[in-house]
């Protein structure tokens, strides 16, 4: 079983491997667990105090010995919304503190999760109305993974009611297909590299085997792209003002 996305709640190996061990288990003795999960004694206690502390773990006692019991898997459910209502208490403060930093002018992401929060990230405080236009190069086909993402982000950026066009290669024009929100314009010249831009933001993407993404906060150069998109946009006649 993958529990890499237990590890991505928070929890450690070891609390992941003795809350499977109780699922397996179901109500037992800490030396029931200790056998099955093949872990050291002081390990599994340390992992049945924190799970009990995270409210992913309970006990009950027969006689003077603790018999442990893993809740239901759904309890992760009510772990996730807890640790999101602890983080919205204090996203105000950590947004303060970012506004205060906030020289930066260029941001670099690296590997497709990467390039996904650079996206995201490009259509944060953006309202109705707001223009997104972006080039597609051949390249971003061979990643699946960005593929489904796009399909997410068109909901995303239709929530948002963002103006949404984009020019991209004939050859690539299937990708497209269906997909509503966009406004599309299919060259036969080659596109240099994925670009996206939104307000004041700029994406550059380079494609490889571990894409790099590259977000740049600047008016200047996000109206030189704007421009230059504008410019072909205007240019292009294959398949004008054509919504797929």
């Amino acid at each position: 079983m993958d529990t890499t996305i237990l590890e991505d709640l928070g929890l450690s190996k070891g609390e992941i491997k003795t809350y499977i061990t109780l699922l397996e288990l179901g109500t037992t003795k800490v030396g029931n667990i200790i056998k099955k999960s093949e872990m050291a004694s002081s390990a599994v206690h340390n992992a049945i105090n924190s799970l009990i502390n995270k409210g992913l773990t309970s006990y009950i006692k027969k006689g003077k010995i603790k018999h442990y019991q893993a809740v239901s898997p759904k309890q992760l459910l009510d772990f996730i919304e807890e640790k999101k209502k602890k983080l919205t208490k204090i996203l105000p403060e950590l947004e303060i503190k970012q506004q205060i930093t906030e020289k930066q002018e260029a941001e670099i992401f690296e590997g497709t999760k990467g390039i996904i929060t650079m996206l995201n990230k490009l259509i944060e405080n953006t309202k109705k109305g707001d223009k997104y236009y972006f080039f597609a190069t051949h390249l971003q086909n061979k990643n699946e993974e960005i593929q489904k993402f796009f399909k997410k982000f068109d909901t995303k950026r239709k929530e948002k009611k963002l103006n949404v066009k984009g020019i991209a290669p004939t050859k690539i024009k299937k990708l497209f297909k269906g997909r509503k929100i966009l406004k599309m314009k299919f060259v036969n010249f080659p596109i240099p590299s994925d670009i996206s831009i939104c307000k004041n933001k700029t994406a550059l993407i380079a494609w490889s085997e571990k894409p790099i993404g590259y977000l740049i906060n600047s008016k200047q150069i996000s109206q030189m792209y704007k421009e230059y998109f504008e410019k072909t946009w205007k240019q292009t006649t294959l398949d004008t003002h054509k919504t797929i």
